[in-house]
Formats: structure tokens, C-alpha cells, sequence
């Protein structure tokens, strides 16, 4: 039961992380964690997926909120004209770097 309570306290953390990131640069989380799995690459949602750990249907979701700001634009797979691919927009860019050059304060220890 012990460590129950210990992952409260992270989750408690971890939400008061996404107001402070919500609030400074008004992306959520998940937007944030998509950002920044396909600041380099080009992904399709099942991979984006796999490297956030978000649901596919939440990715999805959170796709299309990211489009719908202008931070990501989606295409067809140049192999699979059924698989859609996703890559950051110049505003895209400047929002995973806008993220990245903010100080947090991070500290996730659960005493």
C-alpha cells in the first residue's frame, strides 16, 4: 500500500507539472510529449503512440489538437497511401523549442 501512495504523490506532481506547462507555453502534456517525439522525425500515429505511451485514440485526439493549432501537418505515407504521417510546422518547431528552454521545477522526489 506504501507504494500506492507514493505513486499518488507523483501523479499529484505530475499534474501540478501540466497546469505550470499549460499555463506557461498553453500546450497539455500529451500535446507537449507529441511535440516532442516527432521534433526530428517523421512519425504515423502508431509509432507516436508507442514512444508517448498515450492510447491510440487519445493520440489521435491530441493530433488533431496539435494540427488544429498549427504546430503539426500530416501526410500519406509515400509507401502507404493509407498510413498518415505527421511532422512539425516552423510554429511547431518554436513550440517544442519555446517548451524545452523553460526551467521547470521537476522535482519528482516522493519522500
Amino acid at each position: 500500500m506504501e507504494n500506492l501512495c507514493e505513486i499518488k504523490d507523483i501523479f499529484k506532481k505530475i499534474h501540478q507539472f501540466e497546469q505550470e506547462l499549460n499555463n506557461e507555453v498553453n500546450v497539455t502534456i500529451n500535446e507537449a510529449m507529441v511535440l516532442c517525439s516527432i521534433y526530428e522525425t517523421i512519425k504515423c500515429s502508431g509509432d507516436i503512440s508507442a514512444d508517448t505511451g498515450i492510447s491510440t485514440s487519445r493520440t489521435s485526439r491530441v493530433l488533431l489538437s496539435l494540427e488544429q493549432k498549427g504546430y503539426i501537418i500530416r501526410s500519406f505515407d509515400g509507401a502507404d497511401k493509407r498510413k498518415m504521417m505527421f511532422e512539425l510546422t516552423s510554429e511547431g518547431v518554436k513550440k517544442k523549442l519555446e517548451i524545452s528552454e523553460i526551467d521547470f521545477n521537476l522535482d519528482f522526489n516522493v519522500q
